[in-house]
């Protein structure tokens, strides 16, 4: 404890507390004056009546207001129109050299491994076939990617450049 100026002994912080009630009291007063500024609050629609003594149990109450929520919504059975979606492409409709390529790059190492399964003495010449397949649909697939050139079309775009 230390001794004040008015000779008075406490803690270093003792007249906080007193500032404290004075800013809480200045707070309720600014707070009064809003709430007095606000005025009467008018409230829209029907008045509901609180229960009664007869009506003591708020089930019955809440059972005669209405209420409205997403259980009260209706779907118009009425038809939009004849609508037929169109028929989707065929399977095989893609370029014929990328199909090539796909299935070189997944049939060639799929059929090696189920060469190796099931056919133990499989000859050289086929192992040299499907790992060239797989090479083959490898570099298809990555001369396909685009090139520069093929970027500078308008519908090509990159986005925004800085």
């Amino acid at each position: 404890m230390t001794e004040r100026r008015d000779g008075s002994h406490g803690h270093e912080h003792g007249g906080e507390g007193d500032r404290e009630s004075e800013d809480q009291a200045e707070i309720d007063r600014q707070w009064q004056q809003i709430v007095e500024g606000l005025g009467p609050i008018e409230t829209s629609g029907p008045a509901l009546e609180p229960p009664t003594e007869e009506r003591s149990d708020l089930s019955s109450y809440f059972a005669e207001t209405p209420a409205w929520g997403p259980r009260d919504y209706t779907v118009d059975d009425e038809d939009e129109g004849d609508f037929v979606p169109p028929d989707p492409p065929a399977l095989a409709t893609g370029r014929p050299a990328m199909v090539l390529s796909v299935v070189g790059l997944i049939g060639g190492p799929a059929a090696l491994l189920l060469a190796a399964l099931f056919w133990p003495g499989i000859p050289g010449i086929v192992v040299t076939v499907l790992i060239a397949a797989f090479v083959a649909g490898a570099v298809g697939l990555f001369l396909s990617l685009p090139r520069d050139q093929d970027r500078r079309d308008p519908w090509n775009d990159d986005g925004a450049q800085v």
